[in-house]
């Protein structure tokens, strides 16, 4: 027994010190690692909020996303369908309207709605009448110029509705009433010919929102124009354009949620 004992001694010196050399430098290591979080949280929280708020926004305004809120779809449209003249059925089995179901300059290609060569300022509705909504699509022009694209809310008749419209000049919020348009703000905002952009428009109550960002970047932290305007409480909501010869609108994943 005296001489088991010796060996279990002689076995603990020999690896005493290492075991606390290891002990010392994994509790090093774990202070270190809690100093950093520590330091960093602030910074940790920004970004996952970012995360989620871009995330929440992507949700809203992409057909495919699971929802993360319960608000009702009221309209849609991926436009994956087969090449065909006017926009037709949606994705979502309602028929597009106005312009977009008369005139030949509306059309289906490539799962793209594409608009080409209008006269003056058209629009395509989907969906029905609602007081408030939200409603978000992307889309692209081959080149600004003198044409133009855009988000259309409450549009009771070609004469009568909120239109958010991109063009050269920047990001446009009217409205049209009896057939005039009067701009209500305009937000600084330079396109680039042929890229995609994502529309978000929003009307509550008499409260109308409006961005739009480079599809596939994080969405604005803040609404590009906000204000209140009481002319129109309800409509359908819709995509307008005015495209010169030569010029080309493409557009994909329509959506409208009830809010």
């Amino acid at each position: 027994m005296p001489s088991l004992r010796r060996s279990w001694l002689r076995r603990y010196r020999m690896f005493a010190p290492r075991l606390f050399q290891h002990s010392l430098l994994l509790l090093t290591i774990l202070l270190i690692c809690d100093g950093i979080a520590v330091l960093c949280w602030p910074q940790i929280q920004s970004a996952l909020s970012l995360t989620a708020l871009a995330a929440q926004n992507y949700a809203t305004s992409t057909p495919g996303v699971v929802e993360i809120d319960a608000r009702t779809v009221l309209a849609r449209d991926d436009f994956m369908r087969g090449d065909q003249l006017y926009w037709g059925t949606s994705s979502g089995g309602q028929s597009w309207q106005a312009d977009a179901q008369e005139e030949r300059s509306f059309s289906v290609v490539g799962d793209s709605g594409v608009v080409e060569v209008t006269k003056g300022f058209l629009c395509g509705v989907l969906g029905q009448v609602i007081t408030n909504s939200e409603v978000s699509f992307q889309g692209s022009l081959s080149q600004f110029g003198q044409s133009s694209l855009g988000a259309l809310l409450r549009w009771n008749s070609s004469a009568d509705y909120y239109k958010a419209i991109l063009d050269v000049q920047g990001l446009t919020l009217s409205r049209v009433v009896d057939g005039m348009p009067i701009p209500l703000r305009t937000a600084s905002f330079t396109p680039r010919d042929g890229a995609s952009y994502t529309f978000l428009f929003r009307a509550v109550g008499t409260q109308l929102s409006v961005m739009v960002w480079p599809t596939g970047q994080p969405a604005p932290a803040d609404w590009l124009i906000s204000l209140s305007d009481s002319a129109l409480s309800s409509g359908r909501a819709g995509i307008g354009a005015l495209v010169q010869k030569g010029v080309q609108a493409r557009v994909s994943n329509f959506k409208e949620i009830e809010l």
